[in-house]
């Protein structure tokens, strides 16, 4: 029987009536066989009416045809109606207060009390209510709704912190320092490993040939190649099973430590975002010539509250000697929260298919019970061929998603898994800002909103011209927008470019923004 609820004024009036007398509804439960059923409140004067259920319907039974008043008590009787046994009928009576009190106006002293009471047993009512709500997958919510669905065996995904890279660097080449008379054996192999990683420059290799010393010259007998020193073909080597010795000049080497942590920047400490490097790596000379290190980081707080935009992490909290500056390159958005409320409640509808393994939602219920899964899609037969299944697969640890695909997965039917293609979003527009408004913090404001509504597609998801444009135009003091134009890059270079119309998305792609370029002009 489903709890029902009582507000504070049926209390109060409930009360008020079993003081002083009046009309008041009593329920009672049909037992078969027994005609009699008392009323709790007396003298009763009068049965104003009864209702319950009779043959599957409601009805309103009649007065000394279904029943009688007797005394105190309600009386079925024989050959008339009565409710279907196990049933609750309801009776509406008038009975005769005997207490004497007379005065239930308001500010009396007994409505004062009867209606302080009523509030707490209406407090109490939806405490009961909310316990009773509780206990059903459709209405419990929070800590509630993780203890009902843990019958089943399933638990709330937690907050996942967003990752990604951070660039230290420096302007300038780090010190140089020599080394001297390192010892290598010559063995006929045409390549010896240095055993400083950055190596600038030979200085001088000496060795013996023919059992006389000899000093070797670059790029004649021999070449630097990254840290390696290269015997050239047509060049002086050293004898064989002699040792050659190798003077060279090596950049100081700077490391950046695991555990180091970086930050964004914000006049307010509740505001920073700190990341935390997750490997050690080296600055190294890149391709442009730049002295750089890009250090995989994770955010010390997951959820969404590290996603965080590219160029906005620029803080080392306990600086790097030689190291002068840190940034990240790249948006920061993967972080996500804790699965929601209606997201497990349908991971737990789906317990009993997942525990038959037969079914293509029982695999997807599967595969999103792993921790880090953004989005997913299943294709049947992705090139005709029955019992082929591919499954696109964005986020997660693959060798968790593989363990429970073959653990899920229905027999004779291969899965395969892959990685969606990532397709880059370039987004450029001009703003018309109202004259009042705050350029900086309007063009801020828009990338954001833009950035997030990209990040925030799945696989498959087309990029919507209108949600760009709703984006923009949600930005207080933002008028209109311009020559907005999307391009998207896709893996295999095939570049689309759109002024208005969506961008459509492959089934194995997934969208993601890259560079949101924002002019502005002030509305005249």
């Amino acid at each position: 029987m489903p709890l029902v609820k009582k507000t504070y004024r049926q209390i109060a009036k409930d009360i008020l009536t079993q003081i002083a007398g009046g009309e008041v509804t009593e329920e009672h439960t049909y037992v078969k066989g027994k005609t009699s059923y008392n009323l709790s409140n007396t003298p009763v004067t009068e049965v104003k009416e009864i209702d319950g259920t009779s043959k599957g319907a409601r009805k309103i039974f009649t007065k000394d045809t279904d029943y009688r008043l007797r005394g105190n008590s309600v009386e079925w009787l024989g050959g008339g109606g009565h409710p279907d046994e196990d049933t609750v009928f309801t009776v509406r009576y008038v009975f005769a207060g005997a207490s004497g009190i007379s005065d239930l106006n308001p500010g009396s002293v007994v409505r004062t009390i009867v209606e302080a009471i009523s509030r707490d047993i209406e407090y109490l009512y939806l405490q009961m209510e909310q316990a009773y709500l509780s206990g059903f997958l459709d209405t419990a919510s929070g800590d509630a709704l993780d203890l009902v669905v843990s019958i089943l065996g399933i638990k709330r995904k937690p907050p996942q912190p967003s990752s990604g890279y951070v660039t230290f660097g420096r302007g300038t080449e780090p010190e140089v320092l020599p080394i001297s008379s390192e010892v290598h054996l010559y063995d006929g192999s045409p390549e010896y490993e240095l055993k400083k990683p950055l190596v600038k420059e030979i200085t001088k290799i000496e060795g013996t040939v023919k059992d006389s010393p000899v000093t070797f010259e670059k790029d004649i007998d021999y070449s630097l190649v990254g840290k390696k020193v290269r015997w050239l073909p047509e060049g002086k080597k050293p004898d064989p099973k002699t040792v050659f010795r190798v003077d060279y000049n090596a950049y100081r080497e700077i490391t950046i430590p695991k555990g180091t942590n970086v930050a964004t920047f914000s006049p307010k400490p509740e505001e920073v975002r700190l990341f935390t490097i997750v490997e050690e790596t080296l600055l190294a000379l890149t391709r442009e010539g730049k002295w750089e290190a890009d250090a995989p980081v994770i955010c010390t707080t997951p959820g969404r509250w590290g996603n965080v935009l590219g160029g906005t992490v620029t803080v080392m909290p306990q600086p790097i000697q030689g190291v002068e500056y840190v940034i990240n390159k790249a948006d920061i958005t993967n972080g996500v929260e804790s699965e929601g409320d209606s997201e497990l409640k349908e991971r737990a509808r789906h317990a009993l298919e997942f525990a038959g393994k037969a079914t293509y939602s029982s695999l997807e219920s599967a595969i999103r019970s792993v921790e880090g899964v953004r989005s997913l899609l299943i294709v049947d037969m992705p090139e005709g061929v029955p019992g082929i299944v591919t499954v696109i697969v964005d986020g997660g640890d693959m060798d968790k998603i593989l363990r429970v695909i073959d653990e899920t997965r229905a027999a004779g039917t291969k899965v395969e898994v892959v990685r969606p293609k990532i397709v880059y979003i370039n987004v450029s527009l001009t703003l018309t800002l109202e004259k009042d408004a705050s350029s900086a913090w309007a063009v801020t404001e828009v990338e954001k909103r833009i950035r997030e509504y990209i990040s925030s597609l799945e696989i498959g998801n087309d990029v919507l011209y209108s949600r760009i444009v709703e984006s923009a135009l949600s930005v207080r003091g933002v008028w209109d927008i311009v020559d907005l134009r999307i391009m998207a890059h896709k893996v295999d270079g095939e570049i689309v470019e759109s002024e208005k119309e969506n961008i459509e998305i492959n089934n194995d792609e997934r969208a993601e923004p890259r560079n949101i370029n924002i002019l502005f002009e002030i509305r005249e």
